[in-house]
């Protein structure tokens, strides 16, 4: 049977492969922008007045033109112009600047509110969830994509609603002045917008597929990087290095299969944007020679046609990332749309003690059932043992008391309260775990102990590493309780960050504590220690442990045998022994093991 560790990949959580549209795009970003909507649409408000002082340049060099067909000699009415122009340009700018301001606030305020609901939502998850996700891929979602959004809701709105302004007041300018002109000035936008959206609908397919390899690759360096000094260890570097090459590859082809659809396309869409000189000049010498246009006018569209489409450039850009950012905005969506574990969030039932109840409990991955039928009863102040072969179910049993799941079937109680009635945050103060894979963040040793109570007192971190057996060891650290220990611990031996997990549950002090393995990296000198330290702290409390080294759990008041998920003996030692089962031949095997001196004589 499969342990905690061996959660299969949930193909449904996978991100779709799916065509992108700009349509889906602004559907899947309107949600993140919805709290902000306030100041983005006053954002785009100061946007438009920036728009149309960006239009008066356009305007002077119209009015310049007039003044030298008529009066050439007028040379205070240009400067008075060029004065208005100067104006016009600092009060864009500045209004530019201020609109972007209030946009990036607003988007700081959206990035951060999007972080902390992902956080808080993948806490209430199943562990499934987290375990079935390499870390690289989670971390592009929420530093990368999330990045993203924050970029372009950011950007979007004042550059969208500028440029919008500037290309249709540019449209309703030149269509007043001459409406033959103005078809010329913008007759192939149509069949150049043509061009870039059948271009990003034929290479549109694609960006599932980016997303995907994107984050695997992401993934897979992380992994790499992690995972050096084992391929060190095993002289692993050329064929870890080649998995990880392959993983960009097809990265790469992604892009290039993308790059290689877009580019024809998408080259003509620029095409098209600059010829429009090849309309204006005909047409408009042709309507200039018959006297049905002025020079003035003819000058005008000459001057500003030929750079009235720049805008659509613009447009262009923001359109392409946002149906690039919104498969990003698709994948947050999708693990806040993922069904946290029940919670009691509008009722708060209080356990009347700390007896653990586990009736019928059934568990399975995906298909893979991993605990059958079981059931037991731990009472306060017992020591309940789990024992058996490794892949029996064990952790997956601890993990259910711990509700980093539900089960399928059946039922677990916490004094007589079923586990989904118990807020988790009130379940937080009654249960804390203690796992056989330690983790430990990478700050100061003092604030990993706090997150076993964040309001300790340095007399009660001191007392509680004391009886951890830690604290010699850590005022031994170049700075103490103050020294940072590294990603993972990595400055501690295995034994010392498990000691220093254990310090952190004795400060929790919750009535019930689940031991996964707890002792197994303990040295030797210290074992006697940490047992008389965990046997303090287990007094007066529910105490669950799973123990391969039985010698751990002898005293223990009640001993459950697992064994393809199923309990298939339970006793104290004493009772075990004599009915010679499972757990007499796992005995005299630890027994057995215990006396072998690994490369002594024979």
């Amino acid at each position: 049977m499969a342990e905690i560790t061996d959660n299969p990949a949930d193909p449904t959580l996978e991100a779709p492969a799916e065509k992108e549209s700009v349509g889906g795009g602004i559907k899947a970003l309107l949600p993140f922008a919805r709290p902000a909507r306030g100041t983005l649409l006053f954002s785009a408000l100061i946007a438009v007045g920036s728009a149309v002082l960006g239009l008066v340049p356009y305007w002077v060099i119209y009015r310049c033109a007039i003044v030298l067909m008529e009066t050439p000699d007028n040379i205070s009415q240009l400067m008075t112009l060029a004065l208005v122009a100067l104006a016009a340009i600092i009060g864009r700018f500045v209004l530019s600047g201020v609109s972007t301001i209030i946009a990036h606030n607003a988007a700081f305020e959206i990035q951060y509110g999007i972080r902390i609901k992902l956080a808080e939502h993948m806490a209430r998850l199943p562990l499934g969830f987290v375990n079935k996700k390499r870390s690289g891929e989670l971390k592009k979602v929420m530093a990368d994509d999330v990045e993203r959004l924050e970029l372009f809701l950011a950007h979007a709105v004042p550059d969208l609603v500028t440029a919008l302004v500037t290309f249709f007041g540019l449209l309703g300018w030149m269509l007043w002045v001459d409406w033959r002109m103005a078809l010329a000035v913008f007759g192939l936008v149509v069949p150049a917008f043509g061009m870039i959206a059948y271009a990003m609908r034929r290479a549109g397919h694609h960006m599932g597929e980016f997303k995907s390899t994107q984050g695997e690759m992401n993934a897979a360096i992380v992994e790499l990087i992690r995972g050096m000094p084992v391929v060190k260890t095993f002289n692993r570097d050329a064929d870890e290095v080649r998995s990880t090459e392959d993983v960009i590859r097809r990265y790469v082809t992604v892009v290039r299969d993308y790059s290689l659809e877009f580019l024809p396309f998408g080259t003509a869409f620029y095409v098209l944007l600059g010829a429009n000189i090849l309309l204006i000049l005909p047409v408009g010498g042709w309507l200039w020679s018959t006297g049905s246009l002025n020079t003035a006018d003819l000058l005008f569209f000459l001057i500003v046609g030929l750079g009235a489409l720049g805008t659509l450039v613009t447009l262009l850009f923001l359109f392409a990332n946002l149906s690039h950012i919104s498969s990003g905005g698709k994948l947050v969506t999708e693990i806040l749309e993922q069904s946290a574990l029940a919670s009691a969030d509008t009722q708060n039932s209080l356990p009347t003690d700390t007896t653990i109840s586990v009736n019928n409990v059934s568990f399975k991955y995906e298909d893979q059932w991993v605990l059958r039928n079981v059931s037991f009863e731990a009472s306060p102040g017992t020591l309940t043992a789990l024992v058996g072969p490794s892949g029996a179910g064990k952790s997956t049993l601890a993990a259910l008391i711990g509700r980093f799941w539900d089960p399928q079937e059946g039922e677990l109680q916490l004094g007589g309260i079923p586990l989904p009635q118990i807020h988790p945050d009130t379940l937080s103060q009654y249960v804390s775990m203690v796992l056989q894979e330690t983790f430990l963040f990478d700050t100061s040793v003092l604030e990993n102990l706090k997150v076993g109570k964040a309001t300790a007192t340095q007399a009660e971190i001191e007392n509680a590493a004391q009886r951890a057996q830690i604290h010699d060891t850590i005022c031994a650290l170049p700075e103490g309780y103050e020294t940072r220990i590294g990603e993972h611990g990595v400055r501690l031996s295995g034994g010392e960050q498990q000691r220093l997990t254990i310090a952190r549950a004795i400060l929790a002090d919750t009535p019930v504590i689940v031991l996964d393995e707890a002792t197994a990296f303990v040295d030797p000198e210290n074992e006697l220690a940490l047992q008389q330290a965990l046997s303090e702290l287990v007094e007066g409390k529910t105490v669950i442990m799973i123990a391969h080294r039985l010698s751990t759990i002898a005293g223990a008041d009640s001993i459950l045998v697992v064994d393809a998920g199923e309990i298939v003996e339970r006793g104290n030692h004493a009772s075990l022994i004599e009915q010679a089962g499972l757990y007499r031949q796992m005995w005299d095997d630890f027994n057995a093991a215990d006396a072998i001196a690994l490369g002594g004589s024979r």
